[in-house]
């Protein structure tokens, strides 16, 4: 899909490209970019990527790749104001004693989870236009998860105890800053 949001710049125009990184995953430890088209004037297509290579202190880790593409319509104009977005999304993960907050996920401290994740989603969210270039949004919404992994004890190189496969529901939450190609 990247390749032809990429591809197709000879229908791009002014503001019409966007790239971004999300602040809130930032603060995980998380890099990540995302780049976005102009399809028409309430359509915008994109393409988020993050990865997480670090282990922590006593083998904690929030490894992950996550790649997610974004449909969204605009309510006033493209990179303006409200949206709604569609998406779906792809995570490979290594998890080891996180404890997340508000209780999500809550089999993951204590052990070390790897597997997949295929998601779909829906979100709202507005965007602040800062400057000619510069922009800030705020999204929010629900993904409908699927996961597939397999348990370990938690120490490293831990024993294997089982598989799991079950259906989550995953909170979607961004403060993207955004830069706007002209």
């Amino acid at each position: 899909m990247l390749l032809l949001l990429m591809g197709n710049t000879s229908t791009i125009k002014a503001q019409g490209l966007a790239l971004k990184s999300n602040i809130l995953y930032d603060a995980t430890t998380t890099p990540n970019a995302a780049i976005e088209v102009r399809l028409s004037n309430k359509w915008t297509a994109g393409i988020n990527v993050a990865l997480n290579p670090w282990s922590f202190s006593d083998n904690k880790k929030l490894k992950h790749l996550l790649v997610a593409p974004q449909l969204r319509y605009w309510l006033c104009e493209s990179f303006s104001g409200h949206y709604f977005g569609a998406n779906i999304a792809y995570v490979h993960y290594n998890v080891s004693d996180i404890k997340f907050p508000f209780g999500l996920y809550s089999g993951v401290d204590g052990e070390r989870r790897q597997g997949d994740l295929a998601a779909i989603g829906a979100s709202y969210g507005y965007s602040w236009i800062l400057s000619p270039h510069w922009s800030l949004e705020a999204e929010a919404g629900l993904d409908l998860g699927y996961t597939w992994s397999d348990r370990y004890d938690y120490p490293k190189c831990g024993t294997y105890r089982g598989s799991d496969n079950k259906f989550l529901v995953l909170p979607k939450l961004a403060l993207n800053i955004v830069y706007i190609i002209k």
